[in-house]
């Protein structure tokens, strides 16, 4: 799996922090204490019912560990879950121009993955 990539085993932002939650075995009562939201709620965002409160999702992070690529996929779904508004990249696309006109020249080129993942590697220090 590339690491820019969701993985499979997860189709919804729900199914994400379900997984978490019971790897780390919490239960949706004590979860939901933890984030100071009643377990109705918790449940409703598992299910895909809801979707979690962006001043939530950060202590989501902390309270389930999610670190390293398991945060980009854990933000990938989130985006997803709110109709494509990624709240952790969403405030930097509109604050930078050079990235939106940048992004919108990409979309005009159609610019393939291997190109976005050699861009990436740029950024990271590496060539592969």
């Amino acid at each position: 799996m590339s690491k820019n990539t969701v993985p499979s085993d997860y189709t919804t932002f729900g199914q994400y922090v379900r997984s978490r939650r019971e790897t780390m075995g919490k239960s949706l009562r004590g979860l939901a204490a933890e984030l100071d939201m009643t377990p109705t709620y918790l449940n409703d965002i598992e299910k895909g019912n809801r979707v979690a409160p962006e001043r939530h999702l950060e202590k989501i992070v902390e309270v389930l560990g999610i670190t390293g690529e398991q945060l980009d996929c854990f933000y990938d779904l989130a985006g997803k879950s709110r109709n494509d508004i990624f709240p952790d990249i969403n405030p930097y696309i509109g604050e930078k121009q050079i990235a939106r006109v940048a992004l919108r020249r990409a979309r005009d080129l159609n610019i393939p993955d291997s190109k976005w993942q050699e861009f990436i590697d740029n950024m990271n220090g590496r060539k592969e």
